[in-house]
């Protein structure tokens, strides 16, 4: 009886998991895009996280309308967290992808930033807005990789 309260809970809890790391409507190189930009910001590496934006990016709504400016926005919330409190990036999607033109995926999503201290939820808020973020992200052809080429926020 016991254990199988616990087998019940293991599997609510991989369930709830394995949602959030393969969001409806996402699959393939596009999947493996959004895991990678998660890993990036969750472990705080900028250079990862430097391979996953296009070298022409550029924004007409944000205050980071390049590369550099929003590498430098990132870098600079992440080193402001004490070592003790690890961010986990959640990306809810809201858009079925749609592809643009060739090599390019249009998509809208809610990035939400939850804070843990020692395993627990601090605090959960969105990361970057207010709003929905509308990405256009580029396939490289030689590749088959994305990166981002264009962020805009969505009223």
């Amino acid at each position: 009886m016991l254990f199988d309260f616990f087998q019940s809970g293991i599997y609510l809890f991989r369930e709830f998991h394995e949602n959030r790391w393969n969001p409806v409507g996402v699959e393939g190189d596009l999947l493996l895009f959004f895991r990678d930009f998660k890993r990036a910001i969750d472990s705080k590496d900028i250079q990862r996280l430097k391979r996953l934006i296009s070298d022409d990016y550029y924004s007409h709504s944000y205050v980071n309308q390049n590369k550099q400016q929003l590498l430098s926005w990132v870098q600079n919330f992440l080193i402001k967290l004490p070592f003790f409190i690890n961010p986990s990036l959640e990306i809810e999607i809201c858009t079925v992808p749609q592809v643009k033109e060739e090599q390019k995926i249009y998509v809208v999503i809610r990035p939400i930033m939850n804070l843990h201290v020692l395993g627990m939820n601090l605090t959960s808020q969105l990361f970057g807005t207010n709003n929905q973020i509308a990405l256009l992200l580029k396939k490289d052809k030689k590749y088959g990789l994305f990166s981002i080429l264009n962020m805009e926020e969505v009223a």
